[in-house]
């Protein structure tokens, strides 16, 4: 009882003894009398990121976008509750149903953009299948439940268990499917279950697979389950709800511990004997590799005794007609030599014929008899023994 305060930027209610409330708007400063009660307002505040919703006492709900501010007035509003406006990323997308007065209306609401839902819409909430936390291939329904479409190529793994092969061998087939969303209209239209979808139809294409061969066949066969041929079934239906399979990767498969066990040995018998062909063939190659070696080593020792012999060979020969050069030159100059000393002897010869010719010319000129003089010149030989050849009556011999 007394003054009370309202402050500014605060509301309240002033009730009498009747029960009426009267609205105080503060800043502001009122009397309450010993039966009147002050009721403060709670103050709701919505930022921009937010909206609120209000229902006003007739039913009547109403969504208003923040930045706003609002009193919760009981003589006028029964409730009010502010929600974070949803953010929508590129690549993400709403799906959002409104009621009107004869039908319902259908759009999507593509990002990036900052949504407020209407009083009379709702968005679509998505139950699809769910990979489980810890085993990544094991998939559950209803497990992945959201509102927000994503619209960026994703993918998932699937193990695609009883598989059975043409020779009743049951395995596991492990794989990872890569997928993208192409028309939201078209999902929305011909499935519930999308991921449920991928899964039965990747099922049935290795079912088909399988069933056609056998277990040993499968093995020798496996590379074609990363082909997208190879699941027809599964594209098929990808592209009827709206999506497209741009990938399917085959991981590897899982057969029962005795088939793996007896798989083992054998791979491994074959790992063995496919060893031991390599070493062997490693050896014949390193031998032969020796061999090639030892040959070049020797045609290289050959060669190189051959080029030394070749070398000596030709220094030999160099040698020889070097030496037989020399023996020329020697004789052509010995030859010169005897034709200079020749002709100095000729010369000579010459001059002193000359010289006696002059001489018995002046001795002509004298009067001189040349023939006398010149036998008497001449030497007088006494022999050492006279033959006498005659009558045989005359055999005699004088010395």
């Amino acid at each position: 009882m007394g003054f009370m305060t309202i402050e500014e930027s605060q509301q309240a209610l002033l009730y009498d003894n009747q029960g009426r409330g009267t609205l105080v708007i503060g800043p502001r400063r009122v009397y309450v009398w010993g039966d009147q009660r002050l009721e403060m307002l709670q103050h709701y505040i919505a930022n921009q990121n937010q909206y609120m919703i209000i229902k006003d006492r007739e039913g009547r709900i109403s969504h208003v976008p923040g930045p706003y501010e609002a009193f919760l007035n009981p003589l006028e509003v029964e409730s009010i509750l502010i929600r974070n406006a949803i953010k929508l990323d590129a690549n993400h997308s709403l799906v959002v149903y409104k009621q009107n007065e004869e039908h319902i209306e259908r759009r999507v609401v593509s990002g990036p953009v900052v949504f407020v839902p209407g009083p009379q819409e709702w968005l679509h909430q998505f139950e699809w299948h769910g990979a489980d936390r810890s085993n990544p291939a094991h998939w559950t329904p209803k497990g992945n439940q959201f509102t927000e479409l994503s619209h960026v190529p994703n993918h998932f793994y699937y193990n695609v268990r009883d598989v059975r092969t043409n020779d009743d061998t049951m395995i596991t087939v492990m794989l990872m499917i890569f997928y993208e969303l192409r028309d939201i209209e078209t999902m929305l239209n011909y499935t519930h279950d999308p991921i449920a979808d991928f899964l039965n139809g990747a099922t049935s294409d290795m079912i088909s697979f399988a069933s056609q061969m056998t277990y040993e066949e499968f093995l020798n066969q496996s590379h074609q389950l990363s082909k997208i041929e190879s699941y027809s079934q599964l594209a098929t239906r990808a592209e009827k709800i709206g999506f497209q399979i741009t990938k399917v990767v085959y991981r590897g498969y899982q057969a029962s511990s005795a088939l793996q066990s007896t798989h083992d040995d054998a791979i491994m018998k074959r790992m063995q004997l496919k060893l031991y062909g390599e070493t062997e063939e490693q050896e014949q190659v390193i031998a032969e590799f020796k061999l090639k070696r030892d040959m070049q080593r020797t045609k290289l020792k050959q060669e190189s005794e051959r080029a030394i012999q070749e070398f000596s060979q030709k220094m030999e020969s160099l040698k020889r007609g070097h030496e037989l050069e020399m023996e020329s030159l020697v004789h052509e100059a010995q030859l010169k030599q005897q034709d200079a000393e020749t002709e100095v002897q000729l010369e000579s010869e010459k001059a002193d014929n000359e010289h006696t010719l002059e001489y018995f010319r002046e001795l002509k000129q004298l009067g001189v008899d040349m023939t006398k003089y010149l036998v008497h010149l001449q030497p007088v030989y006494k022999p050492e023994k006279e033959i006498y050849v005659g009558p045989a009556s005359f055999n005699q011999t004088s010395v």
